[in-house]
């Protein structure tokens, strides 16, 4: 644990930790769930931690107190005996299988490991219970150890030999033992599939492609954070200055909470209407939403207000639709022409947002985004270039292949191997071809020149 509040709490209170986890073999490890015993000073559990993986490389912590813990009126000096059950109850707000919606709630009940009645067996029992949010039991998790735990500083080589022979491959098939199970609930069972939504806020999101690392990488964005962890600034100035407010200024924490957020930022035009179009989404969208703003109003006002400033991005820029002679301007016109095509997502009639009594102004027109031309000025030719050759992947994905980049990386691959094999035919129609033309002409020669010629040839 870090040395920082965590939920109310501090890492110094709980100075030793045991952890019950699959390890990692040969570089690879996939674990969907891991569990922390936190001990305070006195070695008695007081809380644990529950890292939950899914298979889609999200990542979920939950930090658990015991029920008694909970009380209010409880103090931990009141509890004389140790308690060897942990017991806590949370609710569900993480995707683990496409099975079960995000509601509901987990029941934890788990076995203290150094309990002083095991009289040091070490015992691992640990059961984790799904109800749905009608109180419905859904899933019954257990996992325990059945035979006595072993000190691998005790083990002789031949003992840690057969101990690695016995288990590497477990780790290995976790993962296919899933896949395994998911298509038995799916095509025996009729299970009714959920869509995955993006990660809440006190989650860990996945890890970016490589497209989206590339959009990462464009310093462009600088008030919000480049990464899944959570920033916090106070703003100078959060209303305009013709509206002057007596109320302290509030800090506005900044949370990404998936990758996803670079990619979509880059297939808008304006960087006010992306913000707009994440940030006020009603609660029936929340599953779509990339990143997270403790105040909305404050902080969209902070675009606002830059994009007014003559000293702006936009002010800058001579012309939306001027490209520098050393960006290869075709590319970047057939860019211009994608962002022109490309179709706006609409609020609907309903859910149209509205920020400020100022005037609206339509800016669908603009074919450059702010992003592009800060990379066509701002970026290296080889980092424009990559940039350019990305959201144009992107841009064209939302045309032809449903926003999947990955589908057209597909077929330029696909692509790829029947032009290689094309040309590896044609290559060898014509030295065949080649090869008959220098045979037919030998014989020939060896038709003229006798038979003591026939020979030289044949030997040569």
């Amino acid at each position: 644990m870090e040395e920082k509040d965590v939920q109310g709490e501090v890492a110094n209170d709980y100075p030793f930790a045991y952890l019950v986890t699959a390890p990692r073999f040969l570089g690879y490890s996939f674990n969907p769930v891991s569990f922390w015993y936190l001990y305070n000073e006195e070695k008695q559990l007081r809380a644990m931690i529950l890292e939950v993986n899914n298979t889609f490389d999200e990542r979920r912590m939950y930090f658990l107190k015991d029920t008694i813990l909970k009380d209010p009126d409880e103090s931990w000096t009141v509890i004389e005996h140790p308690r060897s059950k942990f017991k806590d109850t949370w609710p569900k707000d993480f995707h683990v299988s496409p099975f079960n919606s995000r509601k509901g709630s987990y029941a934890l009940s788990a076995q203290d490991p150094f309990s002083a009645h095991l009289n040091g067996t070490c015992k691992v029992d640990n059961t984790i219970t799904l109800s749905s949010s009608k109180a419905n039991v859904k899933l019954i998790a257990r996992v325990f150890s059945d035979q006595p735990s072993i000190d691998p500083t005790t083990l002789g080589a031949w003992a840690r030999l057969r101990f690695i022979a016995s288990w590497w491959w477990v780790g290995f098939v976790t993962f296919p033992r899933i896949v395994r199970e998911a298509g038995k609930l799916f095509f025996r069972r009729k299970l009714h599939v959920w869509y995955r939504p993006e990660v809440s806020k006190d989650s860990i999101g996945r890890h970016a492609t490589e497209d989206e690392a590339l959009d990462h990488s464009i310093k462009y964005t600088s008030p919000i954070p480049s990464s899944t962890t959570a920033e916090i600034f106070t703003p100078k100035h959060t209303i305009s200055p013709e509206e002057p407010s007596s109320q302290p200024q509030q800090p506005i924490e900044i949370k990404i909470t998936t990758p996803l957020f670079y990619a979509r930022l880059a297939r808008y035009t304006h960087m006010s209407e992306f913000l707009s179009t994440e940030i006020l989404k009603t609660d029936d969208d929340d599953k779509t939403r990339t990143f997270y703003v403790s105040h909305p109003r404050p902080f969209l006002q902070l675009f606002e207000e830059s994009e007014k400033k003559p000293n702006s991005l936009d002010q800058r820029a001579s012309s939306t639709t001027t490209t520098p002679k050393r960006r290869s301007p075709l590319s970047w016109r057939f860019l211009h022409w994608l962002r022109s095509c490309r179709r706006r997502q609409s609020f609907g009639p309903q859910k149209r947002p509205s920020l400020s009594s100022s005037q609206m102004t339509d800016i669908r027109h603009l074919g450059f985004s702010q992003l592009d031309r800060f990379a066509m000025r701002h970026e290296s030719s080889h980092q424009a270039a990559r940039y350019r050759r990305t959201v144009t992947k992107m841009l064209l994905s939302d045309m032809v292949a449903f926003g999947h980049p990955e589908a057209l990386d597909a077929v330029a691959y696909v692509t790829r191997v029947m032009l290689s094999y094309v040309f590896v035919g044609a290559v060898r129609v014509i030295w065949e071809w080649w090869d008959r033309r220098q045979r037919r002409g030998r014989g020939t020669w060896v038709h003229y020149c006798g038979d003591e010629s026939w020979s030289e040839w044949e030997t040569w």
